[in-house]
């Protein structure tokens, strides 16, 4: 491939997004430099977009990391949670009455981290996927460019709390009268949007026979998953009702999409017109221990400093990867302030 079109994908998660900024932030900090310098395409869902958005925005992602340090506690309070009567408390709220948190905090903390950036600041090319319940249809976010000029003058802010809406969670946004819930219900692993993208929707990779010399020959794709708890279950009741559920169910159907696109990919691959070379970056599994302390929203300190211990592990081990030395010793092609 002499020429790649280079995309950053990377899962929603809530909390464990600490995981996945830390193990950017490990390759920054052993090829000095910021990922935004090295991707053509920046893709995350729910707190995959929050980091994308700072990938974006140029922000180095030992930045990020401290964003989920310093607010994840705040964001995910819950300040009347006692014992197994406060956990009862907070089901029954977020099962019948309303969201589980407010966005109150994530609000003023993605205020503090991003300040009044719109998407027209932003250094690359964006796909940040909402699913708009107005229309019920699914919405990527973009950096405007050629026939795309819609997203220009969003704030970094409204798309973020829009992508990570996650339902039952927090509350639904509204940008412009429509209103928005989490990405992550159609594309927590967004590789897809950013390979449609690419192919489709940019026409950055033009079929075979009209491709010139100066046009993309291929993809790259490097696919950051937030950290992977073991999801294997039995149901002691199998009529279980949604209130048993709901721990588990947001989980349940992110990690299902993320598997099915990688499924999906593996078998087109041999299919297409251009080389596409993806790198998954998933951790290694965990203990029985450390599964107990991880969840998409345990936010208290000593889960943070274990997903982000996980995090310097993972991206020390991947960093000496041959696709990873390759897109970070290479600069983006594409400027979008020049489309």
């Amino acid at each position: 491939m002499e020429k790649p079109f280079k995309i950053l994908c990377i899962d929603g998660g809530g909390i464990k997004g600490i995981f996945s900024a830390q193990v950017l932030a490990e390759f920054e900090e052993a090829f000095e430099t910021t990922t935004s310098e090295h991707f053509d395409l920046i893709c995350g869902t729910s707190t995959g977009g929050i980091i994308a958005l700072g990938v974006a925005g140029g922000i180095p992602m030992k930045e990020i990391v401290k964003f989920y340090e310093n607010y994840g506690p705040e964001i995910f309070s819950q300040r009347w949670k006692i014992g197994k009567i406060g956990e009862l408390f907070y089901t029954i709220k977020q099962a019948l009455i309303s969201s589980k948190y407010s966005d109150k905090s994530l609000k003023e903390s993605l205020c503090k981290v991003f300040g009044t950036k719109k998407i027209v600041s932003s250094q690359n090319l964006l796909c940040i996927p909402a699913f708009n319940i107005t229309t019920s249809k699914p919405r990527i976010f973009k950096r405007d460019y050629q026939h795309m000029n819609q997203d220009a003058d969003k704030t970094f802010v409204e798309v973020a709390l829009a992508t990570s809406a996650a339902p039952t969670y927090f509350p639904i946004q509204e940008i412009d009268n429509v209103q928005y819930v989490d990405g992550g219900i159609y594309a927590n692993n967004p590789v897809i949007v950013g390979l449609t993208e690419a192919v489709f929707n940019g026409y950055w990779i033009k079929p075979k026979g009209q491709r010139g010399n100066n046009d993309f020959d291929g993809v790259q794709i490097l696919s950051i998953s937030s950290c992977i708890v073991p999801k294997g279950d039995i149901a002691k009741k199998k009529s279980r009702s949604f209130v048993k559920w709901i721990a588990t169910l947001f989980d349940a159907y992110g990690d299902g999409q993320s598997k099915s696109n990688s499924i999906f990919i593996e078998q087109i691959k041999s299919h297409l017109d251009f080389e596409l070379e993806i790198e998954r970056i998933e951790n290694t599994p965990i203990s029985p221990t450390q599964a107990k302390m991880i969840s998409m929203d345990k936010a208290d300190k000593t889960s943070l400093s274990l997903l982000k211990g996980i995090g310097s592990d993972v991206g020390n081990n991947y960093k000496n990867k041959n696709l990873v030395k390759r897109l970070y010793s290479e600069k983006k092609t594409i400027d979008p302030s020049n489309l």
